[in-house]
């Protein structure tokens, strides 16, 4: 049981739901699980709502006939997650855009690690099992960057997009070193803050991934 004032965990509400599979568990698990799951397939399928909100109350449907096959030693978003693709591929094909496991599999090999010291971020896929929820948050995260202001879209580009060196980047931008440092801290701080903000369904995912 959570202490009195302390949000539960996603991961604290699955296994509630796994040991008394009722109702108003399942309720409380899919109030914080649906935010992330909408945000997840629209990325598939675009903003059809309407579909959205159809995927994902599948996914739920099935989470509910299926948890007995979860297994509690692992993430439970990541389950629900692979859940919800697995859905919006089979909405994909029924819409035949001739879209295969393989060819969407391909759109899922970039990786991110964002790490900010002021909110205590250290975000990084080591793996398949989180692989699909790492690209929507990399591409979340290229979105943020690009509504930056200047000057710090352009150094993040450079830096986390680029992958140019520090040195690189200053001699490129005219710079001083220290000045590309500051900058790309404060970036960072920005862009971590916006992600923890507007996605932070997305963000306990990995958090609470058991690698």
């Amino acid at each position: 049981m959570a202490k009195k004032g302390k949000i539960e965990s996603i991961q604290s509400l699955a296994l509630d739901f796994v040991h008394e599979k009722n109702e108003k568990t399942f309720i409380k698990l899919i109030d914080r699980v649906k935010p992330g799951l909408q945000l997840y397939v629209k990325g598939f399928v675009g903003n059809d709502r309407d579909q959205v909100n159809e995927i994902v109350s599948q996914t739920f449907i099935n989470i509910w006939e299926k948890i007995h096959q979860y297994n509690t030693k692992y993430n439970f978003s990541t389950w629900a997650y692979a859940i919800a693709r697995n859905e919006a591929i089979g909405y994909l094909r029924q819409s035949k855009r001739n879209l295969s496991h393989e060819q969407l599999a391909a759109n899922h090999s970039r990786t991110l690690k964002l790490y900010s010291g002021a909110f205590h971020i250290d975000i990084e896929c080591m793996g398949p099992n989180n692989q699909e929820i790492t690209t929507y948050l990399y591409d979340l995260t290229i979105k943020e960057i690009n509504s930056l202001s200047e000057p710090y879209r352009t150094v993040m580009i450079q830096r986390e997009v680029d992958k140019k060196q520090l040195h690189d980047i200053a001699e490129h931008l005219d710079w001083n070193l220290n000045t590309v440092k500051t900058r790309l801290r404060k970036a960072r701080k920005e862009i971590a803050n916006r992600l923890c903000k507007k996605y932070p369904e997305i963000i306990e995912a990995y958090n609470e991934n058991e690698l």
